[in-house]
């Protein structure tokens, strides 16, 4: 990916990027001058812009050649290729002028801890003992020390979750300058903990790499998690990698393409899908075998990852914030705030004081009817979520009821024998264990799907749909304050209610869902439904999957059940269901599913009472605009006519730059759009 062109089309980006964060910060002063309460939100749009960079997330199963693929990519070894599996940990490799690496620990840190963790790590944790640990750099070349579990690790203990939240892997390449990062997710197939931590991450990336092994294409696991996670969580922004394509014979690779292509299509109409050998790729650029990197089938992948982070995700990471900016400047400084602070101006002082002290018990009514909608909106939310925790709990009884039926019907493939061993018997509770998470997988998907986001519509609609006549209501009164300060029948602020409420967050609401111009509320809980039951149900799903963890059922089953057999059982296999059966019942404590239950609608409950807190606060900012911009005025005016007079040129001034900023944001987005 070290390609000139490639690096053109990213630098191209970085100007663009950089011009609107200077739009922005001109903007800032500008707001900031007119009293406008949008300094906060153009500074946090200013610092997102020239901060993000593009997030590439490479995953797969494990042993598919993940690290040899970002390796490939970077055109350097940064990534040690792990013979053995890893933690449950995210490696984000970030730009650094130096090499080096830097620990970020959980808070809290899970516990029990897995051992032998290395020891630098537990004693900078032991020094933090019941505090919030910071970071802890450490040599770039021992990494495998502290990710890698060692080999001969307890098994119980590999599957526990890492004190590490992520590894930052700082790298002096051109690539990574220009503003990639590439995030290296734990293998899907090891464990549901480190599967948790990459679907955890999966709604944070612009690219997701999804490497597919050539040698065993399209595996169960792996189309599971294409048909579960990606598709089922709306995730569209997948290039599927077939790595090892080379190891495939030349008259069988294209059969090997058309069964993935097929395979894909299941799920996606148009699967992106690039056949590359990341091994050949590495060392053709290690050596400077441009042959060698052109036949190993980089380059196309490459290149179109490069034209869709630039151009398709790019331009939407920069137009959004244009246009919201341009209509902060425009349909609010050029059409609200300015004509309304001049007709104040022309105002006298005695008027002035007494149309203040006319609106300011208004204004305190607003904010306590503002004050009783937060309560209201309170209340609705606890009891919406607590509809979500009954839902969740019926659901795990209708799971666990069904369980002992799964069990019986299931035939495994391993059969017990005459005389079950020890090896035998672990099989088949393995077998039975996977069947039961493929089962309540589906399960979990199919109440996802038809119940799960249609309740998350329905009590989205009813706490916030419900409440959009009196929200309206309330900005109405304060448009008619503005009347009556300036007396003017068309001092109305234009904007619509909701663009109000979102210009708070800049431009979205719950979930990351942008309704700055979308012009009202409908839609609010079918567009946060799409992202929410996702996001919040993988807890969920992997707190059943981990009851049923083969380690856990083999520890608790096999023993008791060969120790059985040896007194004389027979029917094995009946024998070993039941036995399984009662594990998992014995297993679901009510402490844990009530557990399962609660987080999955506390999950939901933060996210309506972030729309609350952005509601609760518009209506504030804009009541506060009034008092400060009154306030302002009327000072001015009692320091004299020459004050009135120089706020009138600033007023000027104001309108003279925000058209300038204007035109700049026109050419960029006329440059971003193409046309």
């Amino acid at each position: 990916m070290n390609q000139n062109h490639i690096m053109n089309d990213f630098r191209e980006y970085q100007k663009n990027q950089r011009e609107l964060a200077d739009i922005l910060k001109e903007a800032s002063k500008v707001t900031r001058n007119l009293m406008m309460s949008k300094e906060r939100e153009l500074d946090e749009l200013s610092q997102k812009i020239q901060n993000d960079a593009f997030k590439i997330m490479v995953t797969g199963t494990f042993k598919n050649g993940k690290s040899t693929f970002i390796n490939a990519m970077l055109g350097e070894e940064v990534l040690p290729a792990y013979a053995l599996p890893c933690t449950a940990v995210i490696n984000e490799v970030k730009y650094g002028v130096l090499k080096r690496a830097v620990l970020h620990f959980r808070n809290p840190l899970p516990d029990p801890l897995p051992n032998q963790l290395a020891p630098k790590a537990v004693r900078h944790m032991e020094q933090y003992k019941g505090r919030a640990i910071p970071s802890l750099e450490i040599p770039y070349d021992e990494i495998e020390d502290y990710v890698v579990i060692p080999m001969g690790a307890d098994e119980k203990q590999m599957k526990l979750q890492s004190p590490y939240e992520k590894v930052e892997l700082f790298y002096p390449l051109e690539l990574l300058k220009n503003g990639v990062e590439i995030i290296d997710s734990p293998g899907l197939n090891e464990d549901e903990t480190r599967t948790r931590v990459t679907m955890d991450y999966l709604m944070k990336v612009d690219a997701i790499l999804y490497v597919l092994n050539a040698n065993a294409i399209c595996a169960g696991d792996e189309m599971r998690f294409v048909k579960n996670d990606l598709r089922g969580g709306n995730i569209d922004s997948v290039f599927f990698v077939v790595n090892r394509f080379d190891q495939i014979r030349a008259r069988e690779q294209p059969e090997i393409r058309r069964y993935a292509e097929l395979k894909l299509k299941e799920f996606y109409e148009q699967p992106e899908l690039f056949c590359v050998s990341a091994l050949n790729a590495l060392e053709g650029r290690l050596e400077g075998n441009d042959t060698l990197v052109e036949e190993s089938g980089m380059t196309p992948l490459e290149k179109r990852l490069t034209e869709f982070l630039t151009e398709e995700k790019g331009k939407a990471k920069l137009i959004s914030p244009a246009r919201q900016v341009r209509h902060i400047l425009s349909r609010e400084a050029l059409e609200v705030v300015i004509p309304r602070e001049r007709k104040l101006l022309e105002t006298s002082l005695k008027d002035l004081e007494n149309k203040y002290a006319k609106i300011r018990p208004k204004l305190e009514i607003i904010t306590r009817e503002k004050d009783q909608k937060k309560a209201e909106l309170d209340m609705k939310i606890e009891r919406s979520a607590r509809k979500f925790e009954r839902s969740a709990l019926r659901k795990i009884s209708e799971i666990m009821d069904s369980i002992p039926t799964w069990v019986e019907e299931y035939t495994p493939p391993t059969s017990l024998g005459a005389v079950p061993t020890k090896k035998k018997t672990e099989q088949v509770v393995t077998e039975i264990s996977e069947y039961l998470k493929t089962k309540t997988e589906d399960e979990y998907r199919e109440w996802q799907k038809n119940v799960l986001k249609s309740l998350i519509d329905e009590e989205a609609d009813s706490i916030f749909g419900a409440a959009e006549q009196d929200i309206s209501r309330i900005f109405s009164e304060i448009d008619s304050i503005h009347i009556e300060l300036t007396d003017s029948e068309y001092d109305a602020n234009p904007v619509p209610v909701w663009q109000r409420v979102a210009g708070v967050a800049g431009g979205f609401m719950i979930g990351g869902v942008g309704l700055a111009f979308s012009g009202g509320v409908n839609g609010i809980g079918k567009e946060f439904a799409k992202t929410a039951a996702f996001e919040l149900g993988a807890g969920f799903i992997l707190g059943l999957f981990g009851i049923l963890n083969p380690v856990t059922l083999i520890a608790v089953v096999v023993a008791a059940f060969l120790y059985n057999f040896g007194k004389g059982a027979s029917k094995a296999m009946d024998k070993l269901k039941k036995k399984v059966s009662e594990a998992v019942a014995k297993d679901l404590s009510n402490e844990k599913v009530d557990k399962m239950a609660r987080d999955l609608a506390d999950g939901i409950k933060c996210k309506f009472e972030e729309l609350e807190e952005q509601i609760i606060d518009s209506i504030s900012k804009e009541v506060d605009d009034i008092d400060r911009q009154v306030k302002s005025v009327m000072e001015e005016k009692a320091r004299g006519q020459n004050d009135v007079e120089n706020r009138k040129k600033e007023l000027e001034k104001s309108e003279k730059i925000i058209h300038e900023l204007n035109g700049r944001l026109d050419a960029l987005v006329f440059a971003l759009a193409g046309a």
